[in-house]
């Protein structure tokens, strides 16, 4: 029973027993009387909105199984997931909430295991908001420093240091001394500030967090190199003496991996390029690195020419495919295609632009740039000729039209991908037309897209011919544990485990998970109800061979 529900209904109690005169004693007296304590709400029952599973999640898993199964995920240390819709999932799943598991309420290390577990499928702001709501944080010291490092990190250096402050028990470690002496300095209180960080000091040395405390206490011009910024600490010492700009090249060599993901992470910027667009442009494509980057952003973002926006965007596309990593970028950007026009230039690159579209959720774009692509941009407006009272004279019979560059669309293997690609992301696998794409698709890929093809029957798509001889060639693969437990968590309904399962047998499997393990991954997720999660990794999967 959840505390909510103990809460309410101890409310009611009391109500009822001051509306008849009874007294808790009298009652608990008679023989069919249950009372039940009230408990504080367990850190496990905080969720956000949007989670993926109920209440009930961890019905049917007891506690010690709940934490093995949540160490299957990778760590926040760890370089994290190489696919960001798993990653989607995987945030979706962890944050939450519901009655713990059986034996799990009050346990202290689930709810750390869970919050670390989140942080490595980049949910920073989500596992921030997810502590900044649990109950009770300053009795559980893990959970409060994972807490005031996500605070620190995000800048919500109130929130930190009231976290710092109301710790009760671990208080005095070397972490929380010089958390609590930076937030001393911000408020001013500089010798407290020093006292509190050489108590640190005795205890463990860290030069880098010396020099940034001292440069933030004596009001000093920080040196132009900072020091290596292992922690959110560090760096929100960092952005205290740098501003945003210390976002920018800064060493992570040593933070874990959440952190330096988070830090990499950089948003379109808001201000244009300080030249004109073209001229802009062709600087941009000069450079190399983070600030070819930054340049190409800025005239992606401006608004007077939004050709050129185009341009900036392919030339980051360009980029992005060079590295690997044009899912990631179209996620990243791909909110920006429908402020771009359809024209005979824009179209060059209008199937990667449709793509983005599409994998960064907005099919009716991406159907725009996909007819655009098949039928040739719209032809320009004829304008009439005016005569000398300014009214149009109607076109002479046979007139000559304004010539139109001829428009010749992509390979028939291209629009199989994006139509393939617009039929997933809309769902709508069932019938002639998507069957014929999925073979099509398969005929031109070849055994490497069985399990796509596998996963997509698993949701509904008619099976394709030659699918089930293509198997019986594929080299024999080892079912992993993981799946084999997330098979099983799935026959004795334990929904939280069978998602968890799932996303960690994928994880394991890497960029090329064999067909088996994707499509009962992707089965188990429909089965939950998670089918837009399931989609949206064989729409990931789709997209990334697109290019």
């Amino acid at each position: 029973m959840s505390s909510w529900t103990i809460i309410f209904r101890a409310s009611g109690l009391a109500a009822g027993l001051a509306a008849s005169g009874l007294g808790l004693t009298a009652l608990a007296q008679g023989p069919q009387i249950e009372v039940q304590s009230l408990q504080a709400l367990d850190p496990l029952e905080v969720g956000l909105p949007g989670a993926a599973l109920g209440l009930s999640l961890w019905d049917g898993t007891d506690s010690g199984l709940a934490s093995r199964v949540l160490m299957q995920l990778p760590a926040a240390d760890s370089p994290g997931y190489t696919s960001p819709a798993l990653a989607d999932l995987a945030r979706a799943v962890l944050s939450s909430g519901g009655y713990p598991p059986a034996g799990g309420r009050g346990d202290q290390a689930l709810p750390v295991l869970r919050a670390d577990r989140l942080l490595a499928a980049g949910g920073v702001f989500e596992a921030y908001d997810l502590l900044e709501r649990t109950p009770n944080l300053n009795e559980n010291e893990p959970l409060s420093r994972l807490q005031a490092e996500m605070a620190f990190a995000t800048g919500n250096l109130r929130s930190a240091c009231h976290t710092a402050d109301a710790l009760l028990r671990g208080r005095d470690q070397a972490y929380w001394l010089r958390a609590r002496a930076f937030c001393l300095a911000l408020d001013g209180q500089g010798s407290a500030a020093e006292l509190t960080a050489e108590l640190a000091r005795n205890a463990v040395e860290d030069a880098g967090y010396d020099a940034l405390l001292f440069a933030i206490t004596l009001e000093a011009s920080a040196a132009e190199a900072l020091p290596a910024i292992d922690s959110g600490l560090k760096l929100a010492m960092a952005r205290q003496l740098h501003g945003d700009a210390a976002l920018t090249g800064i060493d992570t060599t040593g933070a874990p991996g959440w952190l330096s993901r988070f830090v990499s992470g950089r948003a379109i910027p808001d201000a244009g390029p300080a030249n004109g667009p073209a001229e802009a442009f062709a600087e941009a494509l000069q450079l190399s690195g983070q600030a070819r980057t930054a340049a190409l952003e800025a005239v992606l973002s401006q608004g007077q020419d939004r050709e050129i926006a185009a341009s900036a965007l392919s030339a980051l596309f360009d980029d992005a495919v060079a590295a690997h990593a044009f899912v990631l970028a179209a996620r990243h950007y791909g909110g920006e295609v429908q402020t771009l026009p359809v024209t005979h230039d824009t179209l060059g690159d209008g199937y990667r632009f449709a793509l983005a579209a599409l994998i960064s959720g907005d099919v009716s774009i991406a159907r725009r740039w996909r007819d655009a692509l098949f039928n040739g941009p719209p032809r320009p407006p004829v304008l009439p000729a005016l005569d000398e009272t300014g009214k149009p004279i109607e076109p002479m019979p046979g007139a000559i039209e304004p010539d139109v560059p001829e428009w010749v669309p992509p390979s028939p293997r291209r629009m199989v991908n994006l139509d393939l690609a617009m039929a997933i992301a809309s769902d709508r696998l069932s019938g002639d037309r998507a069957a014929a794409l999925i073979a099509a698709y398969q005929e031109a890929q070849g055994a490497a897209v069985l399990g796509d093809t596998l996963s997509l029957e698993r949701l509904g798509a008619d099976p394709s011919p030659g699918v089930r001889a293509a198997l019986l060639e594929l080299t024999p693969a080892t079912v992993g544990p993981d799946l084999l437990a997330m098979e099983a968590a799935a026959r004795a309904g334990a929904r939280a485990e069978t998602a968890i399962l799932a996303v960690a047998a994928l994880a394991h499997a890497g960029a090329q998970p064999d067909a088996g393990t994707l499509s009962r991954s992707v089965a188990a997720l429909d089965a939950l109800g998670l089918r837009e999660a399931a989609l949206n990794l064989l729409l990931e999967r789709i997209v990334a061979r697109a290019v």
